[in-house]
């Protein structure tokens, strides 16, 4: 179990009683439009935040069925190559051109990034300097989360990991990240590149909870795939610990560095520690034994090591939030801020 030193990275606290971010790397307020934000945040009250994910909830009707002024969806199919799994890929493509192209944004869960899209959001980015196009990669299924898929998917294969590698939960395989990313870059890119005008140098990848894994593990292992890495409440305890391992910092980085956005909430510790219920199932009392190969401010010191390496990192506390909150939470922020960057900003990074 990994146990880094004590760190002093600063946070960005996201109250909901404010409607306006600052950025690590720059330090000038991000331009949300005014009040959406403390809308946003004031969904999840205290009494939720304490709830755990429910995996078994189906998508049920979304702005992917409805629609949105600004925006047309489109949908792609496909196959693991193991056969395996199945996917679909809901794609909101904007139906303003921009010079240059459209920002991409690849969202995991896609399902569950779905159902935290409104239409009102979508029709502000429409209205956005640059509205990305965005890929909300899901299974091709109604649930919210497939937790025996992303598993599998959002998961690295560990060094030295001989034969099957399980899961802390039995059942579930893990090891398919790298297939996974080939799946999205090879045979999804290709295909989302003919519905839109795309600026490839302006990627960017989400994911929340095993969703942060792979995005760090693509930061980790291919750090030119893509422009903005954002992990959202990262499942940082996975595999003993193994993104937390000081040599995943220790490496070249590309010029420009990429940015990173590391999220958390603040109810996710009390729920960690929390002592064993006689009503805990077995799943429920793995996860919380393989919770504590991470110390609690596990994140943090990431973020610390990523700046010290010249990335930067945006390190932001959601407050009285839970793991499960943090995502929908995240997401109309995150989603705005790709949307509001500036272009001469983009082309500075790259010179």
């Amino acid at each position: 179990m990994y146990r880094p030193a004590a760190a002093s990275l600063p946070a960005i606290t996201v109250p909901a009683a404010r409607c306006r971010l600052r950025c690590v790397w720059c330090g000038d307020p991000v331009r949300l439009l005014t009040g959406w934000l403390l809308a946003c945040l004031c969904l999840f009250p205290m009494a939720r935040a304490e709830a755990q994910p429910d995996v078994s909830r189906r998508t049920g009707i979304t702005v992917a069925d409805t629609g949105a002024k600004g925006y047309r969806f489109e949908s792609l199919k496909l196959a693991s190559a193991d056969g395996a799994r199945r996917y679909r890929l809901r794609i909101a493509v904007p139906e303003r051109a921009i010079p240059g192209g459209h920002p991409l944004v690849w969202l995991l869960d896609g399902n569950a990034a779905l159902m935290e899209t409104d239409a009102a959001l979508l029709e502000r980015l429409a209205h956005a300097p640059r509205p990305p196009v965005i890929v909300y990669v899901a299974y091709d299924n109604d649930l919210r989360i497939d937790a025996d898929a992303r598993a599998f998917d959002y998961t690295p294969r560990r060094a030295g990991a001989a034969g099957v590698q399980r899961d802390v939960v039995a059942h579930r395989l893990n090891g398919g990240a790298d297939d996974f990313l080939a799946l999205l870059r090879g045979r999804a890119l290709p295909e989302i590149a003919r519905l839109a005008p795309l600026d490839l140098h302006r990627q960017a990848l989400w994911g929340h909870s095993y969703g942060g894994v792979f995005v760090l593990h693509v930061l980790f292992t291919r750090p030119e795939a893509f422009a903005r890495y954002a992990a959202v409440d990262p499942s940082l305890w996975w595999g003993e610990g193994h993104l937390l391992k000081p040599d995943h910092t220790q490496r070249q980085w590309p010029r420009p560095p990429p940015r990173v956005d590391l999220w958390v909430g603040q109810g996710g510790t009390r729920r960690a520690n929390a002592s064993p219920s006689v009503r805990d199932t077995a799943v429920v009392q793995a996860l919380r034994q393989a919770r504590r190969q991470a110390p609690p401010d596990a994140a943090r010191q990431l973020a610390q090591r990523l700046r010290e390496a010249g990335l930067p990192v945006a390190w932001r506390v959601l407050p009285g939030l839970d793991h499960g909150a943090t995502l929908g939470a995240s997401l109309p922020v995150f989603l705005s801020e790709v949307a509001e960057s500036s272009a001469s900003d983009d082309q500075a990074r790259r010179q």
